[in-house]
């Protein structure tokens, strides 16, 4: 069988397969926050996705008052996890995770000094003369005692979709560390992305879950990517472990598509639970996940996620939602400050107000479809909150 009509036979068995799975999963949480004792909740903040390969960046988030780390770095797509074990340079000696190579996945590892050595000498000067490859130090030198993390990558280069996907809380990795083919390997038949179809990629994503009520997937910077709206609906209808989008992306402002709002509310229109991220991607100054959770532990954090026992924020400090609570009848919103709070539905911004709580009386529940907070800071600290949807429709 030809190897691209192969990869779509497998992701079509995949997808049954992951139907059938899912089916014993819990959904996307329609009423997050529901039993949350939001007074004795502790309030982490951290975030989805965060490229950080060094102790000096690692450090501005510590700074900033991060507490659980999901590390998504590519090239290749492994999670940094332990964080205490990584070595620099570690994956251009070895890598244990499969990589497709000329359209098979092959099963690692990958020792890549005897790899290149047959064609090093074709390889740019500049590039070679980094090779043979070591592993260096550790590449974190300072970490605090008791930090929490989880493992997490950045997952791109599918064969049929040019979405970018982090699975926090899951062991899967893919790809190479060549990223720009410098050495060539491309050319000898290495994938650097994972060269699978997403409903492939998803599937093992799924599988290699740290623990299996915690975590998921996220669809990265839809905006950035030019995702059609039913390209995201078929990942979310997926499993109901692929969590939702990233709503807000420090990084994509470079190029004027840090939003995904717009996004974000057409896909709460169709009735769809779609949980909204915020996160800085390369950046280090905005995009925060605000964590509601009993205890402090990296299991916990990861269960708030799926259980949408959190919040976003732009940049995490200052203004802080204290309450969030929805009976279906009654929406109530407090924060620790005067703000401007927007309650949105389908029809648009229903309320508005600016105060430290609102109380929203929901009649004909179903026409809103579902119905989400909003809180944008009245200082100059340039903080907005938003809370995660409720979705209003059986």
């Amino acid at each position: 069988m030809h190897n691209s009509l192969h990869l779509t036979a497998v992701a079509l068995l995949c997808a049954a397969s992951m139907t059938s799975l899912a089916q014993s999963q819990p959904g996307r949480n329609p009423r997050p926050y529901q039993g949350l004792d939001w007074a004795s909740a502790h309030q982490v903040l951290t975030t989805t996705h965060i490229h950080i390969s060094n102790q000096k960046k690692l450090d501005i988030f510590l700074k900033r008052g991060f507490e659980f780390f999901t590390l998504s770095n590519y090239y290749p797509s492994a999670p940094y996890y332990p964080m205490s074990e990584m070595r620099v340079g570690q994956f251009r000696v070895r890598q244990e995770h499969a990589v497709v190579k000329d359209g098979v996945l092959t099963p690692g590892p990958f020792e890549w000094n005897e790899i290149l050595a047959p064609w090093i000498d074709q390889v740019a000067e500049e590039y070679r003369k980094s090779y043979p490859f070591k592993v260096g130090g550790p590449m974190f030198t300072n970490l605090p005692s008791g930090l929490m993390e989880a493992p997490n990558a950045e997952h791109h280069s599918f064969t049929n979709t040019r979405a970018h996907i982090n699975a926090p809380g899951s062991l899967y990795a893919s790809g190479t560390f060549d990223a720009r083919n410098r050495f060539l390997s491309a050319k000898h038949g290495y994938n650097f992305g994972t060269g699978l179809p997403w409903q492939t990629a998803f599937t093992n994503m799924l599988e290699q879950l740290l623990i299996p009520d915690g975590g998921g997937i996220t669809i990265n910077h839809p905006h950035w990517s030019g995702l059609t709206d039913e390209a995201i609906a078929e990942m979310l209808d997926f499993d109901p472990r692929v969590l939702g989008i990233e709503v807000f992306n420090q990084s994509s402002g470079r190029v004027g598509k840090s939003w995904s709002e717009e996004h974000w509310d057409r896909i709460l229109a169709t009735g769809r639970q779609c949980f909204g991220f915020f996160v800085p991607d390369h950046g280090t100054t905005e995009g925060v996940n605000v964590l509601l959770v009993k205890e402090k532990t990296a299991a916990d954090c990861l269960r708030a996620y799926r259980q949408g026992n959190w919040y976003g924020a732009i940049k995490g400090q200052g203004l802080r939602f204290q309450k969030i609570a929805c009976d279906g009848k009654t929406l109530i919103v407090e924060c620790d400050r005067d703000a401007n709070i927007q309650i949105i539905s389908k029809l648009g911004v229903v309320a508005e107000k600016r105060a430290s709580a609102l109380t929203f009386p929901i009649s004909e529940a179903a026409q809103h479809v579902y119905l989400r907070v909003k809180a944008t800071a009245v200082d100059d600290s340039g903080e907005i909150l938003f809370s995660q949807p409720f979705i209003m429709t059986p």
